[in-house]
């Protein structure tokens, strides 16, 4: 009885071993464009937190500068000029409420010292609408939406801080 001769085992070893080095090679380009999808959303997310803060200066800046200390120059505004710069729409909104402090040393009626309390807030998008926030650029892949707020305390008629 003759015995039959076993070849080929080299080449299904090889096959095997092609296969699990293309695996590894896969998990690894898999890996990498996560990493640089992450890397990319941070660097967006980090941009539209300096285009908010920036809003905020700006608004700050327009509260300081104008002599009644008010919201008019600001109520809601889209500012546009980041768009070229930051490639951020940022939509400043400004409310107020005035507050009467102190009572005369008798207790009585209220003194004329009033104080403006300003409530700011700008987000920053980079969405396509027309300001921010954008539901209509919510899914889209590579939207990022950042909101900052502060709150500034101002006694009214002398520009000075509460």
């Amino acid at each position: 009885m003759k015995r039959a001769s076993q070849q080929g085992f080299a080449y299904i070893a090889a096959i095997v071993f092609l296969l699990v080095l293309a695996a590894f090679a896969l998990a690894a380009l898999r890996l990498q464009t996560a990493q640089q999808a992450t890397v990319d959303g941070s660097v967006l997310g980090m941009r539209a937190e300096q285009a908010a803060r920036a809003g905020l200066e700006w608004a700050l800046y327009q509260i300081r500068d104008s002599k009644a200390q008010s919201c008019t120059a600001i109520a809601t505004r889209t500012l546009n000029d980041f768009v070229t710069d930051t490639g951020f729409k940022v939509t400043v909104t400004c409310t107020a409420r005035t507050y009467n402090e102190g009572l005369d040393y008798n207790g009585g009626t209220p003194q004329a010292q009033k104080k403006n309390v300003f409530e700011l807030t700008a987000t920053a998008c980079n969405g396509t609408g027309a300001s921010c926030p954008d539901a209509g650029s919510v899914t889209a892949r590579d939207y990022v939406e950042r909101k900052r707020s502060v709150s500034l305390c101002g006694i009214e008629g002398n520009a000075s801080d509460c």
